[in-house]
């Protein structure tokens, strides 16, 4: 994985399920529970990543990589962290993970600009709407697709 001096991107262990949950409840309505986290390090084809600077584990990405197609399904930088370059950190090496993938799908919220923006900058292009997808509060998810 990637490491920089005051950057390293790993795979995250069941030790690091608590940090996680702690930093999905800071970015998302319907944050995932260490409980969930640790699911998902036991699927085959759930890929979870973390990065830390300065030993301190600020965020993570988790993808699915199924059939040659991959899904990022959430990723998250701490609010004391971000405009760091760690969400591209994680983003660059989850891609990484889905070398040999067709493509990369993701949903994202409508009114998320930032993610929106982040996204489009790293080659993600629009491919449809989901209604209703999120809830708390309730709306549209917008898809995005990169080619691999």
């Amino acid at each position: 994985m990637m490491q920089r001096a005051d950057i390293v991107v790993r795979q995250a262990a069941p030790a690091d399920c608590v940090r996680l949950s702690e930093i999905s409840a800071q970015a998302f309505s319907q944050p995932m529970t260490a409980s969930e986290f640790e699911r998902e390090l036991s699927l085959s084809f759930s890929h979870t990543l973390l990065v830390q600077t300065d030993g301190k584990t600020v965020g993570f990405v988790n993808v699915w990589s199924v059939y040659g197609e991959a899904d990022l399904n959430n990723i998250a930088v701490d609010k004391a962290f971000r405009r760091m370059g760690l969400g591209q950190a994680l983003l660059d090496a989850a891609l990484e993970l889905c070398h040999g993938c067709g493509s990369i799908t993701l949903e994202v919220r409508a009114s998320n600009s930032a993610a929106i923006a982040f996204y489009e900058k790293n080659g993600f292009t629009p491919l449809g709407r989901r209604k209703d997808f999120y809830e708390k509060p309730t709306e549209d998810a917008l898809i995005y697709r990169k080619p691999l």
